[in-house]
């Protein structure tokens, strides 16, 4: 199996699992609404104000690439365009994935991790899963320790917490405030016995210390 070949696996695993395939209507928009927010005190058990979120992305999409002697198709980092063919005009499916750092009174740290799939006609039909966890900016670790999950009513999306704790760990070889986090490593934690957690190596996988670079999208001031 080529390096690419395994990029649509562990994205299906680890940033999109439990899609289901059927139009949402949303929009990043609704980032901006504070009904998307509104369990988040609740869910942390806090009394917390969000007064802004800080929004990072990265995209992958579904492109033409060169295989052994035949061209596959693989979905892969839009910034990377390695053995890319650029002479085949081709759009297909592609996903969208957040990071999300909330700005709070009293000030927390507060981060929610999103994956968003769309279609090659620009409609969304895959939305999480989401993941609530924090950032530690000295150390360049993202930790994600529940899974979240969305609620529907008249297209406004809100949020509720899984009853099922999670253990994710991503690190970040560059980690810079309103510019870009670069994830190098992830560290999906089941338990203390050994063999029971899975260590994902950015680079060694995709052959690309940037594979799953979020770049700075705009900081959104919550209505």
């Amino acid at each position: 199996m080529s390096v690419y070949k395994t990029i649509p696996f562990w994205i299906v695993v680890i940033a999109c699992c439990g899609c289901s395939p059927k139009n949402i209507a949303f929009s990043t928009n609704d980032f901006k609404s504070g009904q998307f927010y509104q369990a988040m005190p609740a869910i942390l058990t806090k009394e917390l104000k969000i007064d802004s979120v800080i929004i990072y992305e990265t995209t992958f999409e579904e492109k033409p690439t060169e295989g052994y002697y035949h061209v596959d198709y693989s979905e892969v980092n839009a910034q990377n365009d390695n053995n890319i063919l650029h002479y085949k005009p081709y759009k297909g499916y592609y996903q969208k994935l957040y990071i999300l750092k909330l700005v709070t009174e009293p000030k927390d740290s507060v981060t929610i991790y999103y994956s968003i799939k769309y279609n090659a006609f620009d409609q969304c039909i895959g939305f999480g899963p989401s993941y609530l966890g924090f950032i530690d900016e000295h150390k360049g670790l993202l930790y994600f320790y529940h899974e979240l999950y969305t609620r529907t009513k008249k297209n406004a999306f809100s949020l509720r917490k899984s009853k099922r704790q999670l253990g994710l760990y991503m690190n970040a070889n560059e980690l810079r405030p309103y510019k870009s986090i670069n994830i190098q490593k992830l560290i999906v934690e089941k338990s203390f016995e050994v063999g029971n957690n899975v260590l994902i190596d950015i680079p060694q996988i995709f052959r690309d210390s940037f594979a799953l670079n979020f770049q700075y999208l705009n900081t959104e001031k919550i209505n």
